[in-house]
Protein backbone atom coordinates (compact mmCIF):
# COMPACT_ATOMS: atom_id res chain seq x y z
CA UNK A 1 0.00 0.00 0.00
CA UNK A 2 3.09 2.64 0.80
CA UNK A 3 4.47 1.57 -2.34
CA UNK A 4 1.70 2.63 -4.48
CA UNK A 5 1.15 6.01 -2.21
CA UNK A 6 -1.17 4.90 0.43
CA UNK A 7 -0.93 5.09 4.16
CA UNK A 8 -0.63 1.88 5.97
CA UNK A 9 -0.30 2.32 10.20
CA UNK A 10 2.79 0.41 12.04
CA UNK A 11 0.66 -2.39 14.25
CA UNK A 12 2.93 -2.12 16.44
CA UNK A 13 3.02 1.80 17.42
CA UNK A 14 0.75 3.71 19.61
CA UNK A 15 -0.49 5.63 16.68
CA UNK A 16 -2.14 2.21 15.14
CA UNK A 17 -5.65 2.40 13.92
CA UNK A 18 -8.12 2.13 16.16
CA UNK A 19 -11.98 2.27 15.04
CA UNK A 20 -13.67 4.52 17.03
CA UNK A 21 -17.69 3.09 16.68
CA UNK A 22 -19.10 6.44 18.05
CA UNK A 23 -17.42 7.97 15.28
CA UNK A 24 -18.54 5.23 12.69
CA UNK A 25 -21.89 5.11 13.11
CA UNK A 26 -21.86 9.19 13.68
CA UNK A 27 -20.63 9.04 9.75
CA UNK A 28 -23.19 5.86 9.03
CA UNK A 29 -26.27 8.28 10.35
CA UNK A 30 -25.13 11.46 8.35
CA UNK A 31 -25.31 9.08 5.46
CA UNK A 32 -22.32 7.69 4.56
CA UNK A 33 -21.86 3.83 3.59
CA UNK A 34 -19.51 1.50 5.63
CA UNK A 35 -16.75 1.68 3.53
CA UNK A 36 -16.18 5.34 3.42
CA UNK A 37 -17.04 5.74 7.04
CA UNK A 38 -13.87 3.14 7.86
CA UNK A 39 -11.71 5.33 5.39
CA UNK A 40 -11.99 8.18 7.92
CA UNK A 41 -10.65 6.15 10.73
CA UNK A 42 -8.91 3.19 9.43
CA UNK A 43 -5.97 2.46 6.65
CA UNK A 44 -6.67 -0.37 4.30
CA UNK A 45 -4.71 -3.14 6.06
CA UNK A 46 -6.44 -2.82 9.17
CA UNK A 47 -9.69 -2.43 6.81
CA UNK A 48 -8.25 -5.85 5.76
CA UNK A 49 -7.02 -7.70 8.26
CA UNK A 50 -8.45 -6.02 11.34
CA UNK A 51 -7.59 -3.62 14.15
CA UNK A 52 -9.17 -2.61 17.74
CA UNK A 53 -12.50 -2.16 17.20
CA UNK A 54 -12.99 -3.80 13.46
CA UNK A 55 -12.91 -7.27 13.01
CA UNK A 56 -10.80 -9.32 10.11
CA UNK A 57 -12.50 -9.63 7.10
CA UNK A 58 -11.11 -12.79 5.69
CA UNK A 59 -9.94 -15.56 8.06
CA UNK A 60 -6.90 -17.97 6.31
CA UNK A 61 -6.45 -21.89 7.56
CA UNK A 62 -4.53 -24.65 6.66
CA UNK A 63 -5.68 -27.60 5.45
CA UNK A 64 -2.20 -29.98 6.70
CA UNK A 65 -2.46 -30.98 10.35
CA UNK A 66 1.57 -31.39 10.26
CA UNK A 67 2.05 -27.42 10.25
CA UNK A 68 2.01 -26.93 13.48
CA UNK A 69 5.37 -26.53 15.19
CA UNK A 70 6.85 -23.42 14.65
CA UNK A 71 10.06 -24.80 15.66
CA UNK A 72 10.32 -28.02 13.10
CA UNK A 73 8.89 -26.76 9.61
CA UNK A 74 7.41 -28.47 6.84
CA UNK A 75 8.05 -29.61 3.56
CA UNK A 76 5.53 -30.95 0.66
CA UNK A 77 2.01 -29.48 -0.44
CA UNK A 78 -0.63 -27.69 1.68
CA UNK A 79 -3.90 -26.18 0.78
CA UNK A 80 -4.32 -22.08 2.06
CA UNK A 81 -8.09 -21.16 2.29
CA UNK A 82 -9.10 -18.23 2.30
CA UNK A 83 -12.36 -17.41 3.84
CA UNK A 84 -14.91 -14.36 2.83
CA UNK A 85 -15.54 -13.07 6.67
CA UNK A 86 -16.70 -9.98 5.30
CA UNK A 87 -17.21 -8.94 1.84
CA UNK A 88 -14.35 -7.73 -0.11
CA UNK A 89 -14.26 -4.57 -2.34
CA UNK A 90 -12.76 -4.23 -5.48
CA UNK A 91 -9.71 -2.39 -3.84
CA UNK A 92 -8.56 -4.84 -1.37
CA UNK A 93 -9.35 -7.84 -3.53
CA UNK A 94 -6.79 -6.41 -5.83
CA UNK A 95 -4.26 -5.84 -3.25
CA UNK A 96 -4.75 -9.20 -1.71
CA UNK A 97 -3.91 -10.38 -5.07
CA UNK A 98 -0.33 -8.45 -5.96
CA UNK A 99 0.37 -9.94 -2.13
CA UNK A 100 0.17 -12.96 -2.80
CA UNK A 101 1.86 -12.57 -6.45
CA UNK A 102 5.01 -11.09 -4.57
CA UNK A 103 4.98 -14.02 -1.81
CA UNK A 104 5.19 -16.17 -4.36
CA UNK A 105 7.60 -15.12 -6.96
CA UNK A 106 10.26 -12.71 -5.11
CA UNK A 107 9.08 -13.34 -1.28
CA UNK A 108 8.25 -16.26 1.74
CA UNK A 109 5.58 -16.86 3.79
CA UNK A 110 5.23 -17.78 7.82
CA UNK A 111 7.09 -16.28 10.55
CA UNK A 112 10.70 -16.56 11.36
CA UNK A 113 12.16 -16.42 7.76
CA UNK A 114 14.26 -13.41 8.36
CA UNK A 115 16.57 -15.70 10.77
CA UNK A 116 18.40 -17.13 7.66
CA UNK A 117 21.05 -18.02 6.52
CA UNK A 118 21.51 -20.38 9.69
CA UNK A 119 22.50 -23.74 10.40
CA UNK A 120 19.73 -24.44 12.79
CA UNK A 121 17.71 -26.87 11.26
CA UNK A 122 14.15 -24.52 11.93
CA UNK A 123 15.77 -22.02 10.40
CA UNK A 124 16.61 -23.69 6.96
CA UNK A 125 14.66 -22.47 4.00
CA UNK A 126 11.46 -22.71 5.33
CA UNK A 127 8.97 -20.10 3.98
CA UNK A 128 9.47 -20.44 0.23
CA UNK A 129 6.31 -21.31 -1.15
CA UNK A 130 5.37 -22.19 -4.92
CA UNK A 131 1.79 -21.68 -6.15
CA UNK A 132 -0.58 -23.82 -8.13
CA UNK A 133 -3.95 -22.40 -8.73
CA UNK A 134 -5.52 -19.12 -8.06
CA UNK A 135 -7.25 -18.09 -4.25
CA UNK A 136 -10.67 -19.03 -4.62
CA UNK A 137 -11.36 -15.28 -2.23
CA UNK A 138 -14.19 -14.42 -4.40
CA UNK A 139 -12.04 -15.43 -7.17
CA UNK A 140 -9.81 -12.22 -6.65
CA UNK A 141 -11.32 -10.83 -9.47
CA UNK A 142 -10.97 -7.02 -9.62
CA UNK A 143 -12.24 -4.36 -12.49
CA UNK A 144 -9.84 -1.93 -10.72
CA UNK A 145 -6.66 -0.69 -13.02
CA UNK A 146 -3.51 0.13 -11.14
CA UNK A 147 -4.13 3.69 -11.98
CA UNK A 148 -7.51 3.17 -10.23
CA UNK A 149 -5.89 1.56 -7.15
CA UNK A 150 -3.09 4.63 -6.97
CA UNK A 151 -6.02 7.06 -6.97
CA UNK A 152 -7.98 5.41 -4.04
CA UNK A 153 -4.90 5.23 -1.46
CA UNK A 154 -3.84 8.35 -2.16
CA UNK A 155 -7.19 9.81 -1.66
CA UNK A 156 -6.85 7.74 1.37
CA UNK A 157 -3.89 9.04 2.95
CA UNK A 158 -4.96 12.73 2.35
CA UNK A 159 -7.55 11.90 4.91
CA UNK A 160 -4.95 10.54 6.92
CA UNK A 161 -2.26 13.10 6.72
CA UNK A 162 -5.20 15.84 7.72
CA UNK A 163 -5.26 13.96 10.77
CA UNK A 164 -1.44 14.40 11.52
CA UNK A 165 -0.50 11.09 10.50
CA UNK A 166 3.29 10.36 8.88
CA UNK A 167 4.88 7.64 7.92
CA UNK A 168 8.80 7.28 9.03
CA UNK A 169 10.85 6.32 6.35
CA UNK A 170 11.97 3.19 8.38
CA UNK A 171 8.78 1.81 7.47
CA UNK A 172 8.68 -1.21 4.81
CA UNK A 173 7.73 0.48 1.47
CA UNK A 174 7.92 -1.88 -1.76
CA UNK A 175 9.24 0.97 -3.64
CA UNK A 176 12.71 0.23 -1.42
CA UNK A 177 12.62 -3.56 -1.86
CA UNK A 178 15.22 -5.45 -3.25
CA UNK A 179 14.79 -8.75 -4.54
CA UNK A 180 16.93 -11.85 -5.88
CA UNK A 181 14.61 -14.73 -6.76
CA UNK A 182 17.34 -16.68 -8.04
CA UNK A 183 20.46 -16.03 -5.67
CA UNK A 184 21.51 -15.29 -1.82
CA UNK A 185 23.99 -14.80 -0.02
CA UNK A 186 26.01 -17.09 2.67
CA UNK A 187 26.42 -16.41 6.20
CA UNK A 188 29.27 -14.87 6.51
CA UNK A 189 28.38 -12.03 2.99
CA UNK A 190 24.98 -11.71 5.12
CA UNK A 191 26.70 -10.07 8.43
CA UNK A 192 28.73 -7.97 6.40
CA UNK A 193 25.67 -6.59 5.10
CA UNK A 194 24.54 -6.10 8.05
CA UNK A 195 27.67 -4.21 9.67
CA UNK A 196 27.47 -1.78 6.97
CA UNK A 197 28.21 1.48 8.58
CA UNK A 198 24.28 2.24 7.45
CA UNK A 199 22.36 2.44 11.35
CA UNK A 200 18.89 1.61 9.81
CA UNK A 201 20.91 -1.88 9.01
CA UNK A 202 21.56 -2.66 12.10
CA UNK A 203 18.38 -2.97 13.82
CA UNK A 204 17.53 -3.24 17.47
CA UNK A 205 17.03 -6.12 19.84
CA UNK A 206 13.47 -7.74 19.33
CA UNK A 207 13.14 -6.09 15.95
CA UNK A 208 13.04 -8.65 12.83
CA UNK A 209 16.46 -8.20 10.54
CA UNK A 210 15.47 -6.11 7.12
CA UNK A 211 17.00 -8.87 5.06
CA UNK A 212 16.57 -12.80 4.53
CA UNK A 213 18.24 -14.89 2.33
CA UNK A 214 17.98 -18.70 1.80
CA UNK A 215 20.82 -21.31 0.83
CA UNK A 216 19.32 -24.43 -0.91
CA UNK A 217 16.74 -22.72 -3.14
CA UNK A 218 18.58 -19.50 -3.50
CA UNK A 219 16.65 -16.39 -2.86
CA UNK A 220 16.77 -13.54 -1.42
CA UNK A 221 14.68 -10.27 -0.18
CA UNK A 222 14.41 -7.53 1.91
CA UNK A 223 14.33 -3.81 2.51
CA UNK A 224 15.86 0.14 3.21
CA UNK A 225 14.44 3.07 4.40
CA UNK A 226 12.81 5.26 2.37
CA UNK A 227 16.37 7.31 1.36
CA UNK A 228 17.68 6.98 -2.22
CA UNK A 229 21.57 7.00 -0.77
CA UNK A 230 20.74 3.88 1.72
CA UNK A 231 18.83 2.32 -1.31
CA UNK A 232 21.54 2.43 -3.69
CA UNK A 233 25.05 2.19 -1.32
CA UNK A 234 22.67 -1.52 -0.61
CA UNK A 235 22.24 -2.61 -4.25
CA UNK A 236 25.58 -1.60 -5.26
CA UNK A 237 27.31 -3.73 -2.22
CA UNK A 238 24.77 -7.04 -2.98
CA UNK A 239 25.41 -6.69 -6.76
CA UNK A 240 29.52 -6.45 -6.01
CA UNK A 241 28.80 -10.54 -3.89
CA UNK A 242 26.80 -11.45 -7.65
CA UNK A 243 23.40 -11.12 -6.89
CA UNK A 244 20.90 -10.22 -9.52
CA UNK A 245 18.79 -7.38 -8.43
CA UNK A 246 15.34 -6.84 -8.94
CA UNK A 247 13.83 -3.64 -7.38
CA UNK A 248 10.19 -2.76 -5.99
CA UNK A 249 9.99 -0.07 -8.13
CA UNK A 250 10.67 -2.30 -11.53
CA UNK A 251 7.57 -5.02 -9.99
CA UNK A 252 5.06 -2.39 -9.55
CA UNK A 253 5.61 -0.77 -12.92
CA UNK A 254 6.31 -3.58 -15.15
CA UNK A 255 3.94 -6.66 -12.77
CA UNK A 256 1.27 -4.81 -11.31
Amino acid sequence: MRGLGGYACDPTSDKRCRLDQRKFFKAIDAGKDAEHALDEQICPACKLFGCTGWGRKIKITINHSNIQDVNVGFEGKFSIKFVEIKTLTDEEKWLLDKTLYLINKYGTIGARCTLKPSDKPYYRDYGIVRAEGKPDVGKLESHFSKEQLKNYLARQREIFEKQGCTMPSEWPDLRYFIFAPDSGLESGEYREIQVLDIEFLHGEKGKANKFASFKLKKRFWGYTKADEYVFNRVCKELKKKGLELKYGKEVIENEF
